[in-house]
């Protein structure tokens, strides 16, 4: 066998020394030659091949036509090719162990009735890697319904961090109670689903740093949850980040906790990329008599319509290096 793996697939010898002790029970090299001319008729690199067997020496053993096959032709009908293929196999090579009917078509009908195309599917597969067949996706989704997650939000949590799905059931239920308690956004609130993603990115130490944060510049409870309930995703950033967009709009602009609490949006958009070139734009307009929107408009606007309906139609009043500024990053 060690030499057979030197042989066919370009082992070194210490890979096939190590990948033989996995499989001593095989007397015989006429099914592992069944699988690896199967898995190279499937249009598999020699080198995809060679990770394959490296990350599951044990599908070397498995019957082609009764467990490979039809494996590889769900997979396929998915989307997933190549080296797309292998990856997937590579993060969980436990997959081609794995019932077909028992475990991962159940899989692929759910997530189909969640997401609605494989398409999607292939996009959280590739975003994660393939723990989906556990009862834990099957207990969460049931759990967030519960919670009162909509079909559409759950599609969206699931498109953007497919990890938190298929935590533990018991972790979840805690993290789903903490979105109330902790942000006081209510069951059924249409921004439940995104308390859920703040909360699940963090510990209770680090949000509470952050809570703590907004009261070192003033903040008081009620402004603290009025932001949560409206851009809870805001608490997802760095303390250091928070730190420099609320010194920039409150020490800086003058903005109030209550009026900026309401406009949590403000502290999404980075800092320099965003806020302070726009805000440039802003006061050179103000220097020149320009009127203009209120700040906070602009930054509201898309990179295309700031240009588009600032810039370019006060051209005049915007000093040359900031019109460049914006017109050749558009």
């Amino acid at each position: 066998m060690v030499d057979y793996l030197i042989d066919s697939l370009g082992f070194s010898k210490q890979e096939a020394i190590c990948t033989s002790t996995k499989i001593l029970h095989l007397k015989s090299t006429k099914n592992s030659q069944s699988v690896i001319d199967f898995l190279r008729n499937y249009n598999l690199s020699e080198t995809d091949v060679k990770s394959i067997v490296l990350s599951q020496p044990s599908i070397l053993l498995r019957k082609v036509d009764k467990t490979l096959e039809p494996k590889f032709k769900i997979l396929s009908e998915i989307g997933f090719s190549g080296s797309d293929l292998v990856s997937v196999i590579k993060r969980d090579p436990n997959l081609l162990v794995r019932g077909l009917h028992t475990s991962i078509m159940p899989a692929i009908r759910l997530l189909r009735k969640i997401l609605g195309t494989n398409e999607k599917i292939l996009k959280v597969i590739k975003r994660s890697h393939w723990p989906f067949y556990g009862k834990s996706f099957r207990t969460n989704v049931v759990l967030m319904a519960k919670f009162g997650v909509s079909d559409k939000d759950l599609e969206r949590v699931i498109l953007r961090n497919p990890r938190l799905v298929n935590q533990n059931p018991a972790r979840l239920e805690e993290k789903l109670v903490d979105v109330e308690k902790e942000f006081g956004i209510m069951r059924g609130s249409s921004m439940f689903s995104y308390g859920l993603s703040a909360i699940c990115s963090q510990n209770k130490s680090n949000l509470q740093k952050k809570f703590e944060l907004f009261k070192s510049f003033g903040w008081c409870d009620s402004d603290i949850y009025a932001i949560a309930k409206s851009q809870p995703l805001c608490f997802t950033h760095s303390e250091e980040r928070l730190s420099k967009g609320l010194n920039f709009f409150m020490a800086e602009l003058g903005c109030s906790p209550s009026w900026l609490a309401t406009r949590g949006s403000l502290l999404m958009y980075s800092l320099e990329k965003r806020v302070k070139p726009r805000y440039q734009v802003f006061k050179a307009l103000e220097e020149k008599g320009v009127k203009s929107k209120e700040f906070h408009s602009f930054l509201c606007l898309s990179d295309t319509d700031f240009v588009k309906q600032v810039v370019e139609r006060h051209k005049e009043a915007i000093p040359d290096d900031l019109y460049d500024q914006f017109t050749k990053r558009s």
